[in-house]
């Protein structure tokens, strides 16, 4: 089995282009059907590419991956929808601490209810149950991507890095984002109107939500690989109107967090 130092997984060819050009290639191939491909970036050996949308996809070809890869971590990337009370705007990029389950569980006429009133866990590893969510924040910790990345303000300097913004910073204010950690929720539908968005949210305490994140997660602690998912904020949750997104904004500032947490992954 190949040796993978960081496979690094979007939904969409959009959610990971702006990653090709920073690496020098070293191969191209299909998992799953969907494109991948190895790069070489210093000392670390890359494998990137696309999942497909929602969860079915997501968990498949992550189990693909890592059945044909021993990935010394994953890394799942891309654009989410927060919600209207998370405190998050378009552009802003969220790092997950948990990976929420928003639809497995019991559907019951005043809603869902979790999956641990099933009694019976989404995953049993070593010990432990998992029911509606799969934290992250260890693997966080044990990165120190909190003391890397602080949660705050940061922008976007001329050749796409990171810089932090502070009383000295020269950055336009169109330029400006801010990082924050916390849980996100996976749906297999995303909310169609604000006022779906915010039960949601009210539900469960989720900042943002997308559709393959916690398939991924779940995924990776059944094949034992740590897990790290980093999304843009690229509209509000509820807002179907895609004029009012900023796809590339939030893709371009979630790609500068990968970019900054990379080169402390060289050894």
């Amino acid at each position: 089995m190949e040796k993978i130092d960081l496979a690094i997984l979007g939904a969409t060819t959009g959610e990971i282009a702006p990653l090709y050009s920073l690496f020098r290639p070293a191969g191209s191939f299909k998992v799953a059907g969907n494109p991948f491909s190895t790069y070489i970036y210093r000392d670390l050996k890359l494998l990137i590419g696309t999942t497909g949308v929602g969860k079915v996809n997501a968990s498949a070809t992550t189990a693909s991956v890592l059945s044909r890869f021993r990935a010394t971590e994953v890394w799942n990337i891309g654009c989410a929808g927060a919600y209207g009370d998370s405190g998050l705007e378009i552009g802003d990029v969220l790092v997950t601490l948990s990976c929420i389950c928003g639809d497995e569980g019991i559907l019951e006429k005043n809603g869902p209810m979790p999956t641990s009133r099933l009694e019976i866990p989404l995953v049993l590893k070593n010990g432990l149950a998992f029911d509606d969510s799969f934290p992250l924040d260890e693997f966080v910790s044990r990165r120190r991507i909190q003391s890397l990345l602080p949660a705050g303000v940061y922008g976007l300097n001329s050749s796409g890095g990171i810089q932090t913004c502070d009383n000295e910073c020269h950055i336009e204010k169109s330029h400006e984002f801010r990082i924050r950690y916390g849980p996100s929720l996976t749906v297999g539908m995303v909310s169609g109107d604000v006022q779906t968005a915010a039960e949601r949210s009210t539900r469960y305490g989720a900042l943002a939500e997308n559709m393959e994140g916690s398939a991924v997660a779940q995924t990776c602690l059944l094949f034992e690989a740590p897990f790290l998912e980093i999304r843009g904020i690229s509209n509000m949750a509820g807002i179907r109107d895609k004029a009012k997104w900023e796809l590339t904004v939030a893709i371009d500032r979630c790609v500068a967090v990968v970019r900054r947490l990379l080169d402390n992954l060289v050894h």
